[in-house]
């Protein structure tokens, strides 16, 4: 489906013309300046086919805006340009940094070296005893995945881990009251969890249908330890397969996590994706997946419209009520050449989103199309690779979907003069 037969909610200019409902809103920061002239600001918008795309998100800002919510939640998953979490993480800085938004919490996300791959880069984990890691991108095993798309298993009674959200170069501070600790909480083998604190051991306040024991903290912690407990002769391992570092403020929660070299099939294989994504309550999710599902010369863009679209009714099924926006791959080399694949990807995110009521955010189009990673390259915005962004290229990207969705939310409000 050709992007003109979208409807689209234009970038806001670089000029705000005075009008007191701009206070009431927040406004693009990020990309105004317009460094690099190879890149399209004046497409980064959102797509969409109809006006109810974004509309439950857009409600759910103003409501957090004018204060008749706590929070605002965002799901944001796909394949390794999330996992080290600089694109995703860049958007939640940027969400949290907005006064009249604010900090919501770390939210989701899995300490992945407990799964032998790389953590995200902004937080530090630590970990005691033998644990033995299962991904959904491995093709023969099958293993009870939520949401994060990995597991961690251990059978060692004394085993323990110590996720830590708040390094000390971080500008943010997210303050932990509430934590979901994601496993297998109705299999009678499995052991307890409880949290190791400061002044003691703490259990959880009750166990969810959805997949997790929920626990609230006596007062703020910074990083939170976890720890196994064996009551009976039956329970003989534990499986962790996820966590959330919650807060009571209110603000945005930014829930973020990637799998390296994930594609739709890998999200569509988990057996707890929807109870997982159904836990956190989003009003807005966002895919980030293509880029594998893409690379190959073999590429069948009939196949991943059928996996993206199985994807999309699954989060429907789970999330009636969120927004969904899907994000097209960046253009990338393919065996020394430019990915044409890509182009083809692109045009099959376009048309489901057309028919499914999604919105787009369109970066293969923005970073300046087919041969951009070059351009990218020599800024020092990508990977030597050429797949990958660089640390600076992805938080550009951050950059410019945040500037991007604020400014659907600003359209959304002047229209119905918010």
């Amino acid at each position: 489906m050709p992007i003109t037969n979208f409807l689209i909610s234009w970038y806001v200019g670089l000029i705000v013309v005075f009008n007191p409902l701009e206070d009431k809103i927040p406004q693009p920061k990020y990309t105004l300046e317009q460094k690099y002239k190879f890149v399209k600001y004046t497409e980064n918008r959102i797509y969409t086919s109809n006006n109810t795309a974004l509309l439950k998100l857009n409600e759910a800002f103003d409501a957090l805006i004018k204060g008749k919510r706590k929070k605002v939640n965002i799901v944001h998953f796909g394949d390794s340009h999330i996992q080290a979490d600089y694109f995703s993480g860049e958007m939640r800085s940027h969400f949290n940094d907005e006064k009249l938004l604010g900090n919501g919490g770390r939210g989701y996300l899995f300490p992945c070296s407990m799964a032998n791959t790389s953590n995200p880069h902004n937080i530090k984990v630590s970990y005691k005893g033998v644990w033995n890691g299962c991904r959904n991108v491995e093709l023969y095993k099958s293993c009870s995945w939520g949401l994060s798309g990995m597991t961690s298993t251990t059978s060692n009674t004394d085993a323990s881990f110590t996720i830590d959200p708040n390094l000390s170069q971080q500008s943010h501070n997210y303050e932990i009251t509430r934590v979901k600790v994601y496993y297998q909480v109705n299999n009678k083998n499995s052991y307890y969890v409880k949290l190791l604190l400061p002044n003691g051991v703490l259990y959880p306040v009750r166990l969810d249908a959805d997949g997790y024991a929920e626990f609230i903290l006596p007062s703020a912690e910074k990083k939170i330890t976890i720890g196994l407990e064996k009551r009976f002769d039956h329970q003989n391992f534990f499986t962790l397969e996820g966590i959330s570092f919650e807060n009571d403020n209110k603000g945005v929660q930014y829930n973020a996590v990637g799998v390296n070299s994930a594609t739709v099939p890998s999200f569509l294989k988990m057996p707890k994706f929807e109870s997982h994504l159904r836990s956190l309550s989003p009003d807005l999710v966002i895919i980030s997946l293509g880029t594998n599902d893409a690379y190959t010369p073999y590429f069948n863009p009939n196949q991943y419209k059928m996996n993206l679209a199985r994807l999309i009714q699954k989060i429907k099924n789970a999330s009636p009520n969120a927004s969904i926006l899907l994000t097209t791959p960046n253009d990338c080399a393919l065996y020394g050449r430019f990915n044409k694949a890509n182009q083809e990807a692109v045009r099959v995110i376009l048309e489901l989103a057309n028919e499914s009521n999604c919105a787009v955010w369109d970066l293969f189009n923005i970073m300046g199309g087919l041969g951009s990673i070059n351009q990218w390259l020599g800024a020092g915005l990508s990977a030597p690779d050429r797949i990958h962004l660089s640390g600076k290229g992805y938080r550009l990207q951050g950059d410019l979907l945040y500037d991007a969705l604020v400014s659907a939310y600003g359209d959304y409000c002047r229209k119905n003069k918010k």
